[in-house]
């Protein structure tokens, strides 16, 4: 469903029901790791687009050293994208799309083939990042860096809510939510039953 919520909002696939809609000054960039990549350029080619300095957020960076902290060094920047593992393709689409200068940025289980190195990269630069981000995640201490709230999809009443704080928070909160609502639930089955034993009483004495 996360996914899939990623590529509704990129027009990549349309909802059931109901409308999705994409303000005109919102620019969109998601690390889709079915994006074309060109065959034939090497890896540094397609990152860098031949430039030698990247405008990363609020910094410039060396083009090399770029592509060093996604695990490609040396000889690795070298090599034709036709020729690369899934994971290694997938670190190149993640740090094209870091680089695509969007005000909303679209990333699903972005640490995913990334060393260290290069999850620290990433996230320093989403903590400098001062437009709006959408991160899905399994990695609770890499979100809690530089996020400020969590979107919540409810599997039973498929909704989506939207909570502050960071993912321990909302995961605390959720928790204390769900349990009122079991004890509440639990509450009403105690009274519809307590009801219907009435009306037992009452039937077996000809009442209505």
């Amino acid at each position: 469903g996360k996914t899939t919520l990623l590529r509704m909002i990129t027009g990549k696939e349309t909802p059931d029901s109901g409308t999705i809609k994409i303000g005109e000054t919102v620019k969109l960039a998601y690390a889709d790791q079915t994006r074309t990549l060109d065959p034939e350029k090497t890896v540094y080619e397609e990152i860098s687009g031949g430039a030698d300095f990247l405008e990363l957020g609020k910094r410039k960076v060396n083009a090399r050293g770029y592509c060093s902290s996604f695990n490609f060094a040396g000889a690795d920047q070298q090599k034709k994208v036709g020729v690369l593992s899934g994971g290694e393709r997938n670190r190149v689409h993640l740090a094209k799309t870091l680089t695509e200068g969007a005000n909303v940025l679209l990333l699903d289980e972005p640490t995913n083939n990334l060393d260290y190195e290069g999850i620290a990269h990433l996230t320093q630069f989403l903590i400098e990042y001062e437009k709006t981000v959408l991160v899905i995640s399994h990695d609770a201490d890499f979100l809690n860096a530089f996020t400020e709230g969590v979107l919540y999809l409810d599997v039973h009443t498929h909704t989506l809510e939207q909570y502050a704080g960071d993912y321990y928070d909302v995961v605390e909160e959720i928790k204390k939510r769900i349990e009122k609502e079991q004890s509440e639930n639990v509450r009403l089955e105690r009274t519809i039953k307590e009801k219907k034993d009435q009306a037992n009483v009452f039937a077996n004495k000809g009442g209505k």
